[in-house]
């Protein structure tokens, strides 16, 4: 189910590791193959972005390692298939992948999917972006060529789509790692993530979207929530 988050709505917050726990649920207790998540995650978003950017014909996924990395993948080989230009460029080594991450970007090359090594002046033209850098697993502070791709995506003319969650946000605390990026509009996955709508992920997150990939109920039994937002 996916659907639109509203700040007058009240619901339940969740931690990083809670959340990879009921990934691990979803998985391990109900049978549902991690790739399946993954391209669910891929499939919710792309629906976003063809509902709010409607008239985007090119389209720039930025991948980092892991799994947020992958989702990124999944986005572009729908847009690919929708007849968009899309393309990939990636701040990790696609041929270090694993898992499923190295499945979505297989998976994405053969569809004809141009993948190359993140530049900035490579975002020139895009008519959106799309956050695929890092996920909800971040603990230290953005450096490096990590950082100076989150500046790029911020200064460029192209709103963002962040995937799970923006770059650089920690997903506890929603406090800014040295730096993060500044979405239009973030869709999250599986659960809420507490730092989306606290310290200053509001600020980064833009219109938020939430996306169960269609796992059981169940899979949240026995599992307190973290915090509980409250709509006013």
């Amino acid at each position: 189910m996916l659907i639109p988050v509203l700040s007058t709505q009240s619901f339940p917050l969740y931690r990083a590791a809670q959340v990879r726990e009921l990934d691990r649920r979803a998985i391990q207790d109900h049978g549902i193959a991690g790739y399946t998540l993954m391209c669910q995650a891929g499939q919710g978003a792309f629906s976003v972005l063809r509902k709010h950017w409607p008239d985007a014909a090119r389209i720039t996924v930025i991948c980092g390692a892991g799994n947020n990395g992958g989702d990124g993948y999944v986005v572009a080989r729908l847009a690919q298939a929708a007849g968009l230009a899309a393309q990939v460029l990636t701040l990790q080594d696609p041929t270090k992948l694993t898992g499923d991450a190295a499945t979505a970007w297989h998976d994405a090359v053969s569809a004809g999917v141009p993948v190359q090594p993140f530049e900035a002046a490579l975002l020139n033209g895009a008519e959106l972006l799309v956050d695929a850098i890092l996920g909800t697993g971040l603990q230290r502070p953005v450096s490096g060529d990590w950082a100076q791709a989150i500046q790029a995506i911020n200064m460029a003319q192209a709103p963002t789509l962040a995937l799970d969650i923006p770059s650089g946000l920690h997903a506890d605390s929603g406090a800014v790692l040295g730096c993060a990026v500044r979405a239009a509009m973030t869709v999250t996955f599986i659960a809420l993530k507490q730092g989306l709508l606290t310290g200053d992920g509001p600020d980064y997150c833009g219109q938020l979207w939430y996306d169960d990939l269609d796992t059981p109920a169940a899979i949240f039994n026995g599992l307190p929530h973290a915090s509980q937002h409250y709509g006013g």
